[in-house]
């Protein structure tokens, strides 16, 4: 299993880090087998309250290609947020910025037994263009 970023959402995330803004958001790609595709990246500045119903229409909106969910916050507590129902199966980036490093991914998939729990999974970013 792994998740593979590619360029254009790569740099997306990067220029909201310089940003420091909208700190959380939607992932938009596809999944094949037991591989997503991320291909864009949607903020978004209510991602607390993201409800069955709105995700539903944003993943509707578009064409049911969302993947996941990213954060800037690495915070355990943080991450509580996108355990709901709707988002087992989906993926899950903490992404965490450095000045002169730039940005650093960690990827893992959102699943459910008795609990919420994240498996950690492969991040595989795409650099060329």
């Amino acid at each position: 299993m792994g998740v593979y970023l590619g360029c254009e959402a790569r740099k997306y995330l990067e220029g909201l880090a310089l940003a420091r803004s909208c700190l959380e958001g939607i992932l938009i790609g596809h999944k094949r087998g037991h591989e997503y595709y991320i291909e864009q990246v949607f903020p978004l500045h209510k991602a607390l309250c993201m409800t069955e119903e709105s995700f539903t229409e944003i993943n509707r909106h578009f064409d049911d290609k969302v993947v996941g969910f990213y954060t800037f916050s690495l915070e355990e507590r943080e991450a509580e947020k996108f355990f709901v129902p709707f988002a087992v199966g989906k993926v899950l980036l903490r992404i965490k910025t450095d000045r002169k490093k730039g940005i650093s991914v960690n990827s893992f998939c959102i699943d459910y037994d008795d609990a919420f729990i994240l498996k950690s999974v492969d991040t595989h970013i795409i650099n060329r263009e």
